[in-house]
């Protein structure tokens, strides 16, 4: 049998007041009127006391409860912090995920871009192979424009590639002239006084490249090593790096290429991966020139 505190205490109130109820009918039995008056506020005085304890009671339940409360809110709130945090890992496993994404996208991206690029080059050697098929078979002297045209072409090779963007290029073609210098046939940026006065010699890299019949590149002209045979014409040089591509054809060079970027560190990259596109346009260029020459001494 469950007994409770309220039923113990329930059982000695009914006492204790069956008691008081005795004492004053006692009381009144013999006529003692202190003895009546000092019941009663024993009386008042006992349901006071009860009242106080039963709210202290109620008071420190309320308490309990409300510690309870907090606990449970504590306890609430550490599970949703570990939630956040655990949701905020996987924001950033999923933001870092998005980047890698992101970044072989973007290579897949550029990668694309440039074999569309190099098929488009070699649509436009087609073209250009049309061309000459076109001057041999009308014997049609091709005009300065159409030169420039493919070099500049060449160019936009370089200009195109991921590591030259946002630089400025400048492409020449030398050629040596009667006096056993070299001097500007073809360019891209140079001004005819540029290229009416700017002669170079052996010990330049022009002549170096046309004479030892190899490619020189250098990346970086400001801090360049020592066996670099690079010569400065004057203070105003805005380029950084440089590379020549000499024009072989029968152990004989016929031309140097000369390519100058604002840019440090480029170039090589975008030689090496379109060598043979390059090499195609040269030979082309150098038909272009024969022919050229040819109707000259026709004349």
């Amino acid at each position: 049998m469950d007994i409770k505190k309220t039923d113990v205490f329930g059982g000695i109130g009914v006492l204790i007041i069956q008691l008081i109820i005795n004492l004053v009918v006692y009381a009144f039995q013999k006529d003692n009127l202190i003895l009546v008056i000092g019941i009663l506020f024993a009386l008042v005085i006992s349901v006071l006391l009860v009242i106080i304890w039963t709210e202290k009671r109620k008071i420190r339940q309320l308490n309990d409860s409300q510690k309870q409360q907090e606990v449970s809110w504590e306890e609430n709130k550490n599970k949703l912090l570990e939630q956040i945090g655990s949701l905020k890992e996987e924001i950033d496993a999923l933001t870092l995920e998005r980047d890698e994404v992101s970044c072989e996208s973007e290579k897949f991206e550029q990668d694309l871009e440039l074999y569309n690029n190099k098929c488009a080059y070699y649509i436009d050697t087609n073209s250009v192979n049309k061309k000459i098929l076109y001057s041999l078979k009308h014997n049609k002297k091709c005009e300065n424009v159409e030169l420039q045209s493919l070099i500049s072409e060449i160019e936009y090779i370089f200009r195109d590639d991921v590591f030259s963007k946002n630089a400025k290029l400048n492409t020449s073609i030398f050629a040596i002239n009667q006096s056993n210098l070299y001097s500007i046939i073809l360019s891209t940026k140079h001004s005819p006084g540029t290229i009416e006065r700017l002669n170079l010699d052996q010990n330049s890299l022009v002549g170096v490249a046309f004479n030892e019949r190899k490619v020189i590149y250098c990346g970086d002209i400001d801090n360049r090593k020592p066996d670099v045979p690079f010569v400065e014409l004057d203070g105003s040089r805005q380029y950084k790096s440089i590379l020549a591509i000499p024009l072989i054809i029968d152990d004989t060079t016929e031309f140097v290429m000369i390519i100058t970027c604002t840019n440090r560190n480029c170039l090589l990259e975008t030689y090496n991966k379109y060598q043979d596109v390059i090499q195609r346009y040269l030979e082309l260029l150098c038909i272009l020139l024969f022919i050229s020459s040819d109707k000259e001494d026709e004349k």
